[in-house]
């Protein structure tokens, strides 16, 4: 069942270029499918997709593209798009890691310059025996359907790498998200690897070396002068949204992974820590108390979720124990997690601080 026009509006706006929504609408003007009541039910325009640059809600852009594998009746959609896109049309990201060396520092570019075009994804690069995941975190945990996006990207991004390095290769696994009860046999024929659903997060596991290839169009110069533009980019994000609502978009997406340290975000925003702590005091607010604000308010949303186990939320809120998170969340609504389960939402709000 579609769901109404002002649903969308009810998700926190994440801002993004719209490129996946763009994208489908060629697809289906292609094939012969009228998009344009499509994108009036997302809330978007063709305008918007093709036009302006000012870019788009993230939610507006997973309603299109899930509108659209209802209409198109093809559960594949995503899969389908990314497979006849130019990858060109991506920008920016593209030329920084087709001017990189190696694919170890493609992939650096586009852990560090991600925000550019989408606000809501944040990749995490971690090594494991002979093995490179990559972990692609959402912001937001949705209630919307994210399946055709997060396939999309999928594959876009192993025809990417093929492409910049001229191998043909393919993760060694993956794994999504979201659920799915049909088409499997195509999905690995068309990723070609192992394929999971219903997990944790999105993650993708590459032979480390894959790593070391080189990039065939390498060009530091070129490299020089994107890193500067990729770079004006973030501090325009940073201004247009404010610093703090960026430093909480991202620990959104890194809070399960505990790493919320403020260096570890300020170097992610391309930043100092001491910059970091001075833009967010002229904003009249600390690191620390917008970490805290944030996982009080999660928490009250999870705790909504009766499926969720507390170990589980603490988890999901990045504490390694759940008296930390008890602890915590008595601090912040004078109540146990357990005992605020059962308690008007609204008498589980976080108290005034002094």
């Amino acid at each position: 069942m579609r769901a109404r026009q002002s649903d969308i509006s009810q998700f926190p706006f994440l801002w993004t270029r719209g490129i996946a929504a763009r994208e489908t609408l060629y697809f289906l003007d292609r094939n012969g499918f009228d998009g344009e009541p499509l994108l009036s039910e997302a809330e978007l325009s063709r305008s918007q997709l093709t036009q302006d640059p000012g870019g788009v809600s993230v939610a507006s852009q997973h309603r299109f593209l899930e509108l659209a594998a209802i209409e198109t009746n093809n559960s594949l959609l995503g899969l389908q798009v990314a497979a006849e896109m130019d990858l060109r049309d991506i920008g920016l990201l593209y030329y920084l890691a087709a001017s990189s060396t190696t694919v170890a520092e493609a992939l650096e570019h586009l852990q560090r310059y991600a925000a550019t075009i989408n606000e809501e994804i944040r990749l995490e690069i971690s090594e494991q025996k002979d093995e490179s995941l990559l972990t692609f975190r959402r912001v937001l945990t949705h209630d919307a359907p994210v399946r055709q996006h997060s396939e999309l990207i999928a594959l876009a991004f192993n025809r990417a790498l093929c492409k910049l390095t001229n191998r043909d290769f393919a993760p060694s696994r993956m794994t999504f998200a979201h659920t799915r009860n049909s088409g499997f046999r195509e999905i690995h024929r068309i990723l070609r690897c192992p394929v999971e659903f219903g997990q944790i997060t999105d993650c993708w596991v590459l032979p480390r070396s894959i790593m070391d290839l080189r990039i065939i169009s390498e060009d530091r110069h070129l490299l020089q002068i994107l890193e500067v533009h990729g770079d004006d980019l973030l501090s325009e994000r940073r201004s247009a949204a404010g610093l703090r609502s960026v430093v909480e978009n991202h620990l959104h997406g890194v809070l399960a992974s505990g790493n919320v340290q403020a260096a570890n975000v300020a170097k992610q925003l391309g930043m100092s820590v001491r910059s970091l702590r001075r833009h967010l005091a002229q904003e009249g607010t600390s690191f620390g108390d917008v970490l805290d604000g944030l996982r009080n308010r999660l928490a009250v949303r999870y705790l909504e979720d009766q499926p969720i186990s507390l170990q589980q939320i603490a988890w999901l809120l990045g504490y390694s124990e759940v008296g930390a998170f008890n602890h915590a969340f008595k601090r912040w609504t004078g109540t146990s997690p357990s005992r605020a389960r059962n308690l008007p939402a609204s008498r589980t709000k976080e108290k005034p601080r002094p």
